[in-house]
C-alpha cells in the first residue's frame, strides 16, 4: 500500500495523467460539438468546416499544453507564463474574429444581389478580419517584448531584402485595391496573359484564360494565377472596364471580276445588322466615359474599307461589338456573307492563284 502511495507521488506519473486528461477533455469536447452541429440547422459544408477548424485548434492547444507539461512546469502554473498567456489571448481573438467573420459571410450570402457583388463583399470582409486580427496582436505581444522598435526595424530590413518579390506583389495588391485598374469579371491582358478575372487575392489575381491556341478570344478552360507584381512591369489592357465594347474587323477577299461595290454594300448591311443593337448603348457609355477620359468617338456605325491585293479586292468591315462576343459576331456575319455570295451572280470569293502561259517553239522563232 505504501509503495502504491509513493508511486502516485511520482512526477512522471503526474505528467502522464495530465496529458491523458487533456486528450480526454479534447475528445469529449469534439464529440459534444459534433452532436450539437448535427442537430443544428447549418448546411452540411458549414458544419464540416466548423468541425474541421475546431479539430485543428484543439489539437494545436493540446500540443502546447503537453509541451508545457513535459518541460518541467506544472500544468496549472504553466498558464501563468507570459508567452502561454499571450498565445491563449491570441487564440481567443482568432476565435472571436473568425466567428464574427463566419456570420458576416452567411449574411452576405443571404443578400439578394449579384454573384459578383457577393464575391466582392466576402473578399472585403476577409481582408478586414485579417487586418483587425493583426492589429489586436500588437497590444497582446508588444507589452512582453523588449526593444520592440529595434526588433521590428531589423526584421523589416531582412524581410525587405529576402522577400522583395512578395512585397512587390503586396504593393500591387494595394494598387489594385485603391486604384481599381480592373475588378472581378473584367477581361484583361497583362503581358502574355489574357483572361477573365475570377478572383483577386492578396498576392495574385486568378484568370480564366482566353486566346492562346483558341481563336476568337474564347476560353481555353485553364485557370492562370498572375502575381500582382507584374502590374508594375508590363502594360495592362482592360477590355471591359467602363466600356465593354471593342472595334472588330472582318476581311473578305473577292475576285477582280466581281462587282466589288455590290459586295461592299452587302458586307456593310450585315455589319449594320450585327452592331445596331449596341450602338445606342455605346453612345450612352461614351458620353459617360468622356467625363473621366479624353475620348472623342463620334462615329459608331460600321464602315467597309477597300484595298487591292495580289489575288483580288479585299473588303474589311470595321464594326462595334461586345468584347466577350467577338467570335459570335464574326460567325453571324460570315454565314450571312456566304449565303449572299452563293445567291449573287456578280460576286465571287477570291483565293491565291497562279497563271502559267505556254509559248510554242515556232512562235519563239
Amino acid at each position: 500500500m505504501q509503495t502504491l502511495l509513493e508511486a502516485l507521488k511520482d512526477p512522471l506519473l503526474h505528467k502522464f495523467l495530465y496529458s491523458a486528461l487533456s486528450i480526454f477533455i479534447t475528445v469529449f469536447f469534439l464529440l459534444f460539438l459534433r452532436r450539437l452541429l448535427i442537430k443544428s440547422k447549418f448546411k452540411k459544408e458549414s458544419r464540416f468546416r466548423v468541425l474541421q477548424w475546431s479539430v485543428y485548434g484543439l489539437v494545436l492547444l493540446n500540443i502546447v499544453i503537453c509541451v508545457r507539461i513535459w518541460t518541467g512546469s506544472g500544468f496549472l502554473t504553466s498558464f501563468r507564463n507570459d508567452i502561454m498567456t499571450n498565445l491563449i489571448r491570441s487564440g481567443v481573438a482568432l476565435l472571436i474574429i473568425y466567428t464574427v467573420y463566419y456570420f458576416i459571410r452567411r449574411f452576405i450570402n443571404s443578400l439578394q444581389i449579384t454573384i459578383n457583388k457577393k464575391h466582392e463583399y466576402r473578399k472585403r470582409a476577409g481582408y478586414t478580419a485579417t487586418v483587425v486580427f493583426l492589429l489586436m496582436q500588437i497590444p497582446i505581444w508588444a507589452g512582453s517584448t523588449q526593444h520592440w522598435a529595434t526588433v521590428l526595424s531589423v526584421m523589416g530590413a531582412g524581410i525587405a531584402l529576402a522577400l522583395h518579390e512578395v512585397l512587390l506583389n503586396l504593393a500591387g495588391w494595394f494598387y489594385i485595391l485603391f486604384r481599381r485598374p480592373y475588378r472581378t469579371g473584367d477581361r484583361i491582358e497583362l503581358g502574355q496573359l489574357q483572361g477573365d478575372v475570377i478572383d483577386i487575392s492578396v498576392m495574385q489575381t486568378t484568370l480564366l484564360e482566353i486566346g492562346n491556341w483558341v481563336d476568337g478570344d474564347q476560353s481555353t478552360g485553364r485557370v492562370v494565377h498572375m502575381p500582382h507584381g507584374q502590374i508594375f512591369r508590363v502594360p495592362l489592357y482592360n477590355y471591359t472596364q467602363g466600356f465593354e465594347f471593342i472595334w472588330n474587323e472582318l476581311s473578305v477577299l473577292i475576285t477582280f471580276e466581281s462587282n466589288w461595290e455590290s459586295a461592299k454594300a452587302l458586307l456593310h448591311q450585315f455589319g449594320e445588322e450585327e452592331s445596331k443593337a449596341v450602338q445606342e448603348t455605346v453612345k450612352t457609355r461614351i458620353d459617360k466615359m468622356s467625363r473621366e477620359y479624353l475620348i472623342y468617338y463620334r462615329n459608331f456605325t460600321p464602315i467597309v474599307y477597300t484595298r487591292i491585293e495580289d489575288s483580288g479586292v479585299k473588303l474589311t468591315l470595321r464594326y462595334l461589338t461586345e468584347a466577350k462576343k467577338r467570335r459570335n459576331g464574326i460567325d453571324a456575319i460570315s454565314r450571312k456573307m456566304l449565303k449572299a455570295v452563293s445567291q449573287a451572280r456578280d460576286v465571287e470569293f477570291a483565293y491565291p492563284t497562279v497563271r502559267v502561259y505556254r509559248q510554242d517553239a515556232e512562235t519563239r522563232e
